[in-house]
């Protein structure tokens, strides 16, 4: 079997946001909309999501004798609380209404880029992460940020570019060289995403699922270069922290097969079946070795 044969993409590596098509940077939202957001009084931002949703003690009205900054940051309260109860259109006029305030703001770009992430659309997303960045230029977050819409798009070339500035500005954050692995495993770089997988394991991740993801990722670049005994090892290791992982398993599985260790390959895929007893290629793992 070979890599492709597993039915596995390098995208499990990583909490990836899943893959739409492009949407235009231009807001959708209307200049009447804007305005309506912002004269929305609290009381009625009250009444209909309860109180629940709002801070208590606080104002969501805006006060023209407010500071640019205060009033961003009740926009972006505002915003929040309208995405969180599905009114998008509000939502979306409301962090349109804090990114055009001036001084122009990294922070509000950050936060309309990420609406858009989570609305699948990552071109407009790109371009607020990217602006945000000509704001505050030594900020790696914001790098970071472009490359995960830069994967989301498809373009790991330029992800694993945004990734690599990123690392530069902030060289001890493991995650940075965790989603630059993922790009480059994607571009069938297995070796130059063993190198950052080594970066993060040495950083010892203090979140389990970056050790899950680090030790996983590692082992199918291993097993990309036909290392099989590296890859069952990191594979040992991530299923030490997720013992129900599939991919961890499939993999552990078929590098158990490339190593001669049948009866332990039969093992994780019996253990894969059990399991995830839906999934068909678990199953035709499975029955194939069988047969054999």
């Amino acid at each position: 079997m070979n890599r492709q044969g597993l039915g596995l993409g390098a995208a499990a590596f990583a909490a990836l946001v899943a893959l739409a098509a492009p949407a235009h940077a231009q807001s959708s939202a209307s200049d009447h909309a804007v305005r309506m957001a912002a004269r929305a009084p609290v009381g009625d931002i009250q009444q209909r999501f309860g109180h629940v949703l709002v801070d208590e003690g606080r104002n969501l009205t805006l006060d023209p004798g407010a500071s640019v900054d205060e009033t961003r940051e009740v926009l972006l309260r505002r915003a929040a609380i309208f995405e969180s109860v599905q009114e998008f259109a509000s939502a979306e006029a409301s962090l349109t209404q804090a990114v055009q305030m001036s001084p122009s703001s990294a922070a509000a770009g950050l936060a309309r880029g990420y609406y858009y992430m989570r609305r699948g659309r990552f071109t407009a997303a790109l371009g607020d992460f990217l602006v945000a960045a000509q704001i505050e230029p030594g900020n790696a977050r914001l790098r970071y940020s472009a490359g995960r819409a830069q994967s989301a798009l498809g373009d790991y070339a330029g992800a694993a570019r945004h990734y690599g500035e990123a690392i530069r500005l902030a060289p001890g954050e493991a995650g940075y060289y965790l989603a630059r692995a993922e790009a480059r495993i994607h571009l069938d770089q297995p070796e130059g995403a063993r190198a950052d997988y080594d970066h993060a394991i040495a950083m010892k991740p203090s979140r389990p699922v970056d050790r899950y993801f680090a030790f996983l990722g590692r082992g199918y670049s291993l097993l990309m270069q036909a290392d099989y005994a590296g890859a069952i090892a990191d594979f040992d290791n991530a299923i030490a922290l997720d013992s129900g992982s599939l991919q961890a398993l499939m993999w552990r599985g078929y590098a158990r097969e490339k190593a001669g260790q049948i009866d332990l390959a039969l093992d994780d895929y019996e253990r894969a079946v059990a399991l995830h007893p839906k999934n068909r290629l678990a199953w035709a793992n499975l029955q194939r070795l069988r047969s054999n």
